[in-house]
């Protein structure tokens, strides 16, 4: 059966009234089909308790009254269980770890590609052809260990034989390496390593044109290994047995409080005559129950909002128990099957090119200049999109703000600390006059840190001043220009 059930091409837009809600039909992979069995139970017994309370007790008012006190009891108390937190950070760990594993699984793309690129050539395809294989072999040696789907499909080494996956020297190799390890590490490395000495040989024939094209290959061979280690690493270790326990119980445990406490009680009503309670009718003006059950709730059959919490949690939780294994049979779990059938023929296919595939096309556009927009079919023109707006693409700036400052020599120090244009005269004057006064400051605390009355340099302070001059100067030009 086919897995990961993709449902965005139901939603291409938004624009269309309850785009979400379409997908409520969808069987497969839904909430619907995940719960249906956990609510229809639920419900079972819930009908059951509900009809044992109202005509099994009724016989006994003791034991019809013990049953409402204890419903009240767990209906009071029952919130008490974090069932929100606790369930809501589980899940937002395990989809983080499910996406992470999904984006793990190795593609051979890049390495096909750079086989092809850095050893072309008719006499080299062979070569090709004998690292894509040992590289598909080895990850799918990882996903057998990994995924059940895998491992019923390549249970034996021997049906990796089959399909031209392995040889039989290559399986002899394999066993022997399983021999020596007895079974207790992955030895799934090991075609990755043959598939590495086979690149080294090719570069010391000098099918590989240099170092660093060699390395390069090696790195895609290495990054497909890292992976398939990756792979191994989340399928051993996982989330906390305890924390997956914990949620389970605390789901299970809330609801199980529920059924008793989410039950609609219809308590007998009493009022107090000469000390003490006598039992009234329903209904009797100034009647109370002595269960502290809440008499605003009416009474129902159909618990509404206990349903509608069941699936909400429940619907979570079964989200949880779906993505924590991605590798497994469930409707939304990777279909690892059909990467690897994609990745073997298309592999293939990239590292058998011919020469005379390699041969480059005339550019369709000769020497002129493509246009702006590629044409629109009318369909596409409907949803056509202005280009983009950029923030300062529609500011307007009048003909005198256009008018270059840069002949007035402003100093830098004034250009960096506020532009003419963002200020007034007044602030732009108090601007310098601050910057004229740390320049003086600057140069006393300069003369007051030497340690010798003679050190003191005139110069100093007038160049100082020569700098107060020079400021006020520059200032009042740029107010002149401003105004």
């Amino acid at each position: 059966f086919a897995m990961t059930v993709t449902y965005i091409q139901h939603v291409h837009t938004a624009k269309t009234a309850g785009a979400f809600l379409r997908l409520l039909a969808i069987w497969k992979g839904g909430v619907a089909k995940g719960i249906w069995k956990d609510l229809l139970f639920y419900l079972l017994l819930y009908t059951a308790i509900s009809l044992t309370y109202r005509f099994g007790l009724n016989s006994s008012e003791e034991l019809k009254s013990g049953f409402e006190r204890i419903c009240v009891f767990f209906d009071r108390f029952g919130d008490y269980i974090p069932l929100g937190f606790i369930l809501g950070f589980y899940v937002t760990q395990v989809v983080n770890r499910w996406w992470t594993q999904c984006m793990t699984v190795p593609w051979l793309d890049n390495l096909c590609m750079n086989l092809t690129s850095f050893m072309p050539g008719d006499n080299m395809k062979k070569t090709r052809r004998l690292i894509t294989r040992l590289a598909m072999l080895s990850n799918i040696l990882t996903l057998r260990r990994i995924s059940s789907g895998v491992a019923k499909r390549f249970p034996t080494y021997e049906h990796f034989i089959d399909p031209g996956l392995m040889t039989d020297k290559e399986m002899k190799k394999l066993e022997k390496l399983d021999q020596t390890t007895e079974g207790l590490h992955a030895t799934t490395w090991y075609p990755i390593q043959w598939a590495q000495g086979v690149l080294r040989k090719a570069r010391d024939e000098g099918s590989i044109s240099s170092d660093f094209l060699y390395e390069k290959l090696q790195s895609n061979l290495q990054d497909i290994c890292s992976k398939n280690g990756t792979l191994l690493m989340y399928a051993w270790v996982n989330i906390p047995l305890v924390y997956t326990q914990l949620v389970t119980i605390a789901v299970h445990i809330y609801f199980l409080v529920a059924l008793f406490g989410r039950q609609y009680l219809t308590p007998t009503r009493y009022i107090g005559a000469a000390g003490d309670y006598v039992p009234v009718p329903a209904g009797t003006p100034g009647s109370v129950n002595l269960v502290g059950h809440d008499d605003s709730i009416l009474d129902f059959y159909i618990p509404f909002f206990t349903i509608l919490q069941f699936i909400f949690y429940f619907g979570w939780l079964k989200v949880a128990e779906t993505l924590i294994n991605p590798f497994g049979e469930d409707d939304d779990d990777i279909d690892v099957n059909y990467i690897i059938d994609r990745n073997f023929q298309i592999s293939y296919i990239m590292v058998s090119a011919n020469e005379d595939d390699e041969e480059p096309e005339d550019d369709t556009y000769g020497d002129s200049i493509p246009p702006a927009t590629l044409p629109h079919t009318v369909s596409s023109f409907k949803t056509k999109e202005s280009a983009p707006v950029l923030p300062a693409d529609n500011i307007l700036i009048s003909e005198d703000e256009k008018t270059d400052v840069g002949d007035l020599h402003i100093s830098s120090v004034f250009q960096r600390k506020m532009s003419a244009r963002s200020c007034t005269p007044s602030q732009y004057e108090k601007q310098q006059s601050h910057t004229a006064l740390g320049i003086i400051k600057t140069k006393f605390q300069n003369i007051a840190n030497k340690t010798q009355p003679d050190d003191f340099d005139l110069p100093v302070l007038e160049e100082a001043d020569k700098t107060k001059a020079e400021d006020s100067e520059h200032a009042t030009k740029v107010n002149e220009h401003i105004a």
